[in-house]
């Protein structure tokens, strides 16, 4: 017998499905990242938050903390006023972004408060929420969204200190 010159059909399936695969694993990588993304950076702000409220139950100090751009700023209350969380890279809670293309929408009060935290009278800056020594916490809703996907997370904050994330379906 005389073999012609060209795939058996088992060679094509097998080079069918390995392209297949492939392609399946690049559009899973690619396609969904932004609401990946973004559901990443809402579980971030939720662990952050919940590790300075435990540092704040366990050391005995009061920790604040204040919507910057598109991330968190974490400080301790010292005699000279409200001071930041040191930027060095072993601090957790140092300032920096939760992730990029993100928009952050706080609420306190059922009130929209600005990114930046609060001024008091003297000109220094406060926290604009705080995990108290006691347990209990400000109550707030910070809602995460990015332009490029549809979905929203919320994280609720209540003021027994317990953390409440969903992703804005209930």
């Amino acid at each position: 017998m005389r073999r012609g010159g060209g795939f058996s059909l088992i060679e094509l399936l097998v080079v069918l499905v390995i392209v297949g695969v492939v392609v399946g694993a690049v559009t899973l990588a690619i396609g969904g990242s932004g609401s990946r993304e973004l559901e990443n950076a809402a579980r971030r702000a939720q662990a952050r938050i919940a590790l300075a409220c435990e540092r704040a139950m366990l050391g005995g100090h009061d920790i604040g903390f204040s919507l910057v751009d598109a991330g968190l700023r974490f400080g301790y209350l010292t005699p000279q006023g409200w001071q930041p969380f040191a930027p060095q890279a072993g601090e957790e809670l140092r300032e920096r972004p939760l992730g990029d293309g993100l928009r952050l929408e706080l609420l306190r009060d059922g009130l929209p408060l600005p990114a930046g935290g609060a001024v008091d009278a003297d000109g220094a800056l406060r926290p604009q929420l705080v995990c108290y020594a006691s347990g209990e916490l400000t109550p707030f809703e910070l809602t995460l969204t990015r332009d490029d996907v549809p979905q929203r997370w919320r994280l609720r904050g209540r003021i027994d200190g317990e953390l409440q994330l969903d992703d804005g379906s209930s």
